[in-house]
């Protein structure tokens, strides 16, 4: 479990707070979703989370341990993270060599990296390229072999930060569908960063943030039940439930239930 108690942080002494008070808690393989625009305090509090951010107030803790400046590399070790240009995190010639790459660095075993690195490229469906130049990939391709080097790490948490925003409808359509599967089949808890409502539907667990305070929390279905305060907080509501706002009873439904409504 991820449990975050009065958490408050400013990037300098007299600068607004990014972060105001926050607690939150999620448990263990729960796909939790973090939405709001930039500025909202999202990338700030996932960065706390990993210890990336220091000079912070309140308590930050992972199955009960608290992040302290004795155990930050160990609590380090707890997370990976995919942003959104996957360009800037390759650094091997090929795709194998390139999420192979963080488990040389830990000096494991070459029987044990080269199992991970399989079962990893095979997770994202990219196991046939992995011969490939990652260069030579398209813009999809390469957020999966980024996803593929973030598991072979075994993290307990996956956070992906805005990791759809460069990619087509398509290509963001197969990433969902990807990180479904990953949630479906693992143990690692992910942590879905997004402005985007349309791509929370499949969470367990979703959190709305803005200047730096959680505004609402709760299950999708409580989430999308609020539809003033989405709107209230900038965000553009799923396709479906802007018809069904117009013409129905403007609750929460999937697409499936839309069209079988209308």
């Amino acid at each position: 479990m991820i449990k975050i108690d009065n958490l408050t942080y400013r990037y300098q002494a007299d600068a607004p707070k990014a972060l105001d008070d926050i607690s939150l808690s999620f448990k263990t393989g729960d796909w939790v979703s973090i939405i709001g625009h930039n500025g909202s305090g999202k990338s700030t509090l996932v960065k706390l989370m990993m210890g990336i951010l220091e000079g912070y107030s309140g308590e930050i803790s992972v199955d009960g341990e608290v992040l302290t400046p004795d155990n930050l590399q160990r609590f380090r070790e707890r997370f990976a993270i995919v942003f959104q240009n996957p360009d800037n995190q390759f650094v091997g010639a090929t795709v194998e060599d390139d999420v192979a790459f963080g488990l040389e660095n830990q000096g494991l075993p070459r029987e044990v990296m080269l199992e991970r690195t399989e079962a990893a490229l095979e997770a994202v469906n990219m196991l046939a390229y992995r011969r490939h130049a990652p260069a030579r990939l398209s813009g999809g391709q390469k957020q999966r072999v980024a996803i593929a080097g973030a598991l072979a790490m075994e993290p307990a948490v996956l956070i992906l930060d805005e990791a759809t925003s460069m990619l087509d409808p398509e290509g963001r359509s197969d990433m969902l569908a990807i990180l479904n599967d990953i949630h479906k089949t693992r143990t690692t808890t992910l942590i879905y960063i997004t402005h985007d409502l349309g791509e929370i539907e499949d969470s367990d667990y979703a959190v709305i943030m803005k200047d730096g305070k959680v505004i609402s929390e709760g299950t999708i279905e409580h989430i999308f039940s609020d539809t003033d305060t989405l709107i209230e907080s900038r965000l553009v509501l799923p396709y479906q439930m802007q018809i069904s706002r117009a013409l129905l009873d403007g609750g929460y439904v999937t697409h499936d239930e839309l069209v079988a409504r209308l």
